[in-house]
């Protein structure tokens, strides 16, 4: 893609966003037609579904060589190194509850690097644009992440994956851990505006545990730009991702200090060292803050699970 190609992408997705969020939006606090996607419990709504079409169909109208994996519709579009992730309605549940915490999350990566992230907070009307090299923006804001205080005396986030159960024991010791280490764990269960705030600093960090989907790369990509340091629970640097539909390939660079290479298929997502466990190799774990507070919250993190 060449300059006028990528502000096009950007073009697209923002008015894609804000067109599925203003749907969510309308149809907000009204009657729903709710149905359970699986037996955990997840929900989807006609809102879900009519926004996911409506990206969908607004990204391939412009860019129909590209590859789109999508929460509802999902892997569509041609075989391509530009692959699109879309989740048209981040924070079902909230907003099925009638919980102003919903938004849109969409994001392009070329080649295995997310390149832009789009995140509209559908409630506020909030737009965050982020592109590869180019910092994260609310709106026409330049965001840099810049939290205050001690971390004990501070608010972190927690986002888990669908699969995490009520028996993960490893997940429920190290939401116990933080709850008794920091001032407040807030679960949002809206991933991308999560993202958003730990972007804008108002947060002081994010644990991400057994996570993926459509929900993450947007996000994941404003944190960074917003110069959020992210690495897995061994304190591996994330340097890759790859548009790989439900998974996440992370490439660790000898370069900055990892000593080797490691990526894992879209199946198994975050590589993470061996002392952290096969187990904890099958999904993505990620550690989020500013380097003055990463390694602190990173040392919680090993401290919970036992990681030498």
């Amino acid at each position: 893609m060449n300059r006028n190609e990528w502000s096009s992408a950007k073009e697209v997705a923002v008015k894609a966003a804000w067109k599925a969020g203003e749907l969510a939006k309308e149809r907000f606090g009204g009657k729903l037609d709710i149905q359970h996607k699986d037996d955990r419990g997840d929900l989807v709504t006609e809102v879900d579904v009519l926004s996911d079409r409506l990206i969908v169909e607004d990204i391939l109208a412009v860019f129909p060589g590209h590859r789109i994996y999508s929460e509802e519709a999902g892997e569509g579009g041609a075989n391509s190194d530009w692959v699109w992730h879309v989740d048209p309605l981040d924070g079902t549940n909230n907003f099925a509850l009638g919980i102003p915490l919903y938004g849109v999350c969409i994001s392009l990566s070329y080649q295995g690097q997310i390149v832009l992230g789009v995140i509209r907070d559908s409630a506020l009307g909030l737009n965050y644009v982020a592109v590869k090299g180019e910092g994260a923006w609310q709106e026409d804001v330049k965001l840099e992440a810049k939290p205050k205080g001690a971390l004990v005396k501070s608010t972190i986030s927690w986002i888990q994956g669908h699969g995490v159960g009520k028996d993960d024991h490893r997940a429920l010791r190290l939401r116990h851990h933080l709850e008794h280490s920091v001032k407040r764990v807030l679960r949002m269960w809206a991933p991308s505006l999560t993202w958003a705030m730990l972007a804008r600093g108002d947060l002081h960090g994010v644990v991400l545990y057994n996570s993926e989907g459509e929900d993450l790369y947007a996000g994941l990509l404003l944190a960074q730009e917003a110069g959020v340091k992210v690495t897995d629970f061994a304190g591996n640097p994330v340097a890759m991702l790859g548009g790989l539909g439900v998974g996440v390939g992370v490439s660790v660079g000898a370069s900055e200090g990892a000593g080797a290479s490691t990526s894992a298929s879209a199946s198994a997502g975050i590589s993470t060292s061996s002392e952290v466990g096969e187990e904890l190799a099958l999904a993505v774990y990620l550690v989020a803050a500013v380097p003055e507070y990463h390694a602190e919250l990173l040392k919680l993190v090993q401290e919970a699970i036992k990681v030498e």
